[in-house]
């Protein structure tokens, strides 16, 4: 009898990891492909969005990279981490015996990846950004097959370009999709989501505030409708916010546009629900990648890229689109295909 096959899925740090390691997983499942089982690293948050799949990863006791970390201390105390990663990765990788690594980039991927290649295993790493990440250069570097998100990969001289996997679109009617997030909006308003990504951005709040402020102020029927808490007491009357979501379909389908940084997942899932979205990339991230997803995601018709730094006010884009309004949702079916050819099953 031929034994079933194993695939070993490490995803970590942020949503923009997980949920793509989540839906690709789950994929696999449903179709009887493999068995799945996931890495994970040690924070809260991370237990709080596989908890949310029903799902409990193995867990690596590292929180962060110790690459360009300023304080000595710190360096130390993750590069301690890191080894003692290594183990809980191999032990995970011997007692599992996969078939293949499905990598999904991060700092958490760096422990298996280590892992898989002195244990021969054989590695695919997803990047989710249009620059590839420390830990995809390196196992490019070291003959993994590398899948990229988008039409780019920036940093690894090939790749194959075959989407991020999301969660298929489940479009609600707005009663329904009110009703499931039990929130109260004014009828035939038009909602402009914003999300901030699964470590919210105090600066993206800020700057979407002072827009819903200017529509209150115009006297136009928008409302915004932020993930995450509140900052204060003194909010726009046009304002919701409505907590962490992990069930986006609701917030989703409550969207005519959305504003949101350039992390490469919650394009992907901008332009699978046909939802038009102002992008701000983060100024600070690593080696410019969100700016190159907000180019990327402008070049596939999904939006406009908005700089904090440039002159143009926020509302203008966000007038644009609204006037433009959304599209169909796709469903983006394709990635999860494209990405299961690189496995060797």
């Amino acid at each position: 009898m031929l034994r079933e096959k194993r695939v070993l899925i490490a995803a970590g740090g942020t949503g923009g990891h997980i949920l793509p390691a989540v839906v690709f997983g789950r994929w696999l499942e449903a179709r009887h492909e493999a068995s799945v089982s996931y890495l994970a690293g040690g924070r809260p948050l991370e237990r709080e969005i596989y908890a949310s799949f029903g799902i409990e990863p193995q867990r690596l006791p590292i929180e962060g990279s110790p690459l360009g970390v300023r304080s000595p201390v710190r360096m130390l105390l993750r590069s301690l981490a890191l080894l003692k990663s290594l183990g809980t990765a191999a032990r995970c990788i011997f007692r599992e015996k996969p078939d293949v690594c499905v990598l999904f980039g991060g700092y958490v991927s760096l422990p298996p990846l280590l892992a898989c290649r002195i244990g021969r295993i054989p590695v695919v790493i997803h990047e989710q950004n249009a620059v590839a990440g420390r830990v995809t250069r390196l196992a490019a570097r070291w003959g993994a097959a590398v899948a990229s998100g988008w039409r780019a990969c920036d940093g690894v001289p090939s790749f194959l370009p075959v989407g991020i996997p999301v969660r298929p679109p489940e479009r609600l009617s707005p009663s329904r999709a009110r009703e499931r997030m039990a929130l109260e909006l004014p009828e035939g308003w038009r909602v402009v989501g914003v999300a901030g990504g699964s470590l919210g951005s105090r600066d993206l709040v800020e700057r979407a505030l002072a827009a819903a402020a200017f529509f209150e102020r115009k006297g136009d029927d928008v409302v915004f409708l932020f993930l995450g808490d509140p900052p204060g007491p003194d909010l726009p009357p046009n304002v919701r916010f409505v907590g962490r979501q992990w069930d986006m379909n609701p917030f989703y389908s409550l969207c005519d546009v959305l504003i949101c940084r350039a992390g490469g997942s919650t394009l992907a899932e901008a332009l699978s629900w046909g939802i038009p979205a102002v992008v701000v990339p983060w100024e600070r991230a690593a080696e410019g990648h969100q700016e190159r997803n907000a180019r990327c995601f402008e070049e596939a018709g999904g939006g406009i890229a908005w700089r904090e730094s440039g002159g143009e006010p926020l509302e203008s884009p966000l007038e644009r689109l609204l006037e433009r309004g959304r599209g169909a949702a796709d469903g983006a079916p394709d990635a999860c295909f494209a990405l299961r050819a690189l496995l060797p099953l």
